[in-house]
């Protein structure tokens, strides 16, 4: 084996390692079923369930841009990686045990908490995500992404089954009162957290050229020129800001389940463990795809995924409730497309040596989609949940029509 073809073995087992931990951690703290029954049960209405997810959304994209600016001037990557993936850590660890403490005080302070700590966490991922595309791109290259990003987040999965079904029981139990509940998988969710950070310990970085720091007002005229000249990132920008219209409704999937089904608490666990493996049973498919055909392809897949999703949910809801577990199971494969397509298409798209500018630009274009959760939870408390899943619909299968085989991102990648 050649030394490089050693240094990709050890970098794709750390990135594996990392990947899969972080889905176990994840599915604790699930942002579509698990945080939003938080949030409902102390007393949080939608829109205040919408500002959560808003909160979590935002922070790990608005500062990109400002972190792309520090990530390029340095030649090793991944230092910024760890500070990230330990930030994050910390943040769950800290709201466990405030939950843990504060649970029978004003619920006003633990949702208070809840808004600053989901920031810290947030923020800690937009550095890590802009030094991973980075990193990502160094260590893969391009003929295994596909099956790489699948496997990863296949094991991730089985994982992730494993980690659901514990908090279904934590949940379920009553070993502690709801609050003490949440606290565990908070406080489980952390510790998964540090131990994904192994995975960065073990990747051995080959140091790229570190781009000069320039200054703020010639990295201004950089970007306005790289969005002038680059049609595939003006593509790339524009589908994932019309793609961003599922954020409206992502965490209202399982509080229509509690709201209009009446499911118990412990029954929305369940959903994220049926999520779960509805991503991992897609996976193959993804990663199979991803390397034939191309990113792109996965991309109009995961739009049109996303279109079927609320008709789904509503079908379901109306005619086959004992069924509704299955719109979990498909919004796991929905999920994990969306993951795979655009982080392939973004590395793909990127010059090599721009790929955290990249980021940071991209993130900070589609940032105003952040705000859709919010708007989504005060829309369905205006019009009820039928008239805005319906509309989030429609615009994603118009999103999914416009985005042609012969369309700019579906051309070969960069390098």
């Amino acid at each position: 084996m050649t030394a490089a073809a050693a240094a990709t073995r050890r970098n794709v087992i750390g990135l594996l390692w990392h990947g899969t931990f972080l889905a176990g951690a994840s599915a604790l703290v699930a942002p579509t079923t698990i945080l939003p029954a938080y949030v409902a049960g102390l007393g949080g209405s939608p829109a205040l369930i919408g500002l959560a997810i808003t909160i979590l959304l935002t922070g790990d994209v608005l500062p990109q841009l400002v972190f792309a600016r520090v990530v390029e001037g340095s030649p090793s990557k991944r230092p910024f990686l760890l500070i990230a993936v330990y930030s994050r850590a910390a943040a769950w660890l800290v709201l466990g045990l405030a939950t843990w403490l504060l649970q029978r005080s004003s619920t006003g302070i633990l949702l208070g908490l809840l808004v600053l700590l989901l920031a810290a966490f947030a923020t800690g991922g937009s550095l890590g995500d802009v030094a991973y595309t980075d990193v990502y791109g160094k260590s893969i290259p391009p003929g295994i992404r596909g099956r790489f990003y699948a496997t990863r987040q296949f094991i991730g999965s089985l994982v992730g089954v494993g980690t659901a079904a514990i908090a279904r029981l934590v949940l379920a139990s009553g070993i502690a009162p709801l609050a003490g509940s949440y606290a565990l998988l908070f406080t489980g969710s952390g510790i998964l957290m540090l131990v994904a950070g192994i995975g960065f310990v073990m990747i051995r970085e080959e140091p790229g050229r570190a781009q000069p720091r320039p200054p703020l007002r010639a990295f201004l005229r950089q970007l306005r020129a790289m969005w002038r000249e680059d049609r595939s990132l003006r593509a790339l920008v524009l589908i994932e800001n019309l793609a961003s219209m599922h954020l409206m409704i992502l965490p209202f999937y399982a509080v229509m389940a509690i709201e209009v089904l009446h499911v118990p608490t412990s029954t929305v666990a369940v959903f994220a463990m049926v999520q779960v493996i509805g991503g991992a049973l897609s996976n193959l498919l993804w990663g199979r795809l991803n390397d034939r055909v191309g990113s792109g392809a996965v991309l109009r897949a995961c739009l049109a995924l996303g279109s079927l999703m609320p008709l789904l949910a509503l079908l379901l809801a109306a005619v086959a409730p004992a069924a509704y577990g299955l719109v979990f199971l498909f919004l796991g494969a929905a999920t994990n497309s969306r993951s795979l397509a655009f982080n392939n298409v973004l590395v793909d798209r990127a010059p090599t040596e721009l790929r955290a500018t990249y980021t940071g630009m991209v993130g900070t274009l589609t940032a105003p989609t952040l705000l859709l959760p919010l708007l989504g939870g005060t829309l369905i408390g205006l019009l009820g949940f039928q008239a805005v899943f319906l509309g989030v619909a429609a615009a994603l299968a118009v999103t999914w029509a416009g985005l042609g085989r012969t369309h700019v991102l579906f051309a070969p990648p960069r390098g």
